[in-house]
């Protein structure tokens, strides 16, 4: 085929070639300059949700912990108070039980006339008992029971 245009033609139906193919360009970077953006806003919009969803389940679960705080602080004060409670029962001393057996020790003839117990008692500190007799016979009566039971490991006589 014989190209019969002149150079000039030519050349603008070149230009116009390439100004088409460069404006084909230019609208696909545009429509995908529009796809970034369209994307990149979605993709915020959807984490600015997710951060706020998450920063009110945060703010729901802070107070539920306060409430659970709470629960807990009472539950290690009753937990607390239920230790010292056993450290008392487990230190109890019956006093009933060591007047009934200071009862079944006294010989016949004595009383007890005045007797103080106190935890300090048990411990090792002596006790004052304070018993009357109806004879010097039954006051030393009275002094071997009391030295031979397993209540008290001396007993001395102060006045007959």
């Amino acid at each position: 085929m014989i190209n019969l245009l002149s150079e000039d033609r030519k050349a603008n139906i070149k230009a116009a070639r390439t100004n088409t193919i460069l404006l084909r360009y230019s609208g696909i970077i545009v429509l995908a300059a529009i796809f970034l953006f369209t994307v990149l806003y979605v993709s915020y919009s959807v984490l600015q949700d997710t951060m706020n969803s998450a920063e009110q389940q945060i703010s729901n679960n802070d107070v539920e912990s306060s409430v659970y705080n709470e629960t807990k602080q009472q539950i290690n004060n009753l937990s607390s108070q239920l230790s010292t409670a056993k450290s008392i029962l487990d230190s109890e001393v019956l006093y009933s039980k060591v007047l009934v057996q200071l009862g079944q020790i006294m010989p016949a003839g004595a009383i007890i006339g005045e007797l103080n117990l106190s935890e300090s008692s048990f411990s090792g500190s002596p006790v004052e008992l304070i018993a009357y007799a109806q004879s010097s016979s039954a006051a030393s009566q009275l002094q071997q029971t009391l030295q031979g039971s397993s209540l008290f490991t001396q007993a001395e006589l102060q006045s007959t």
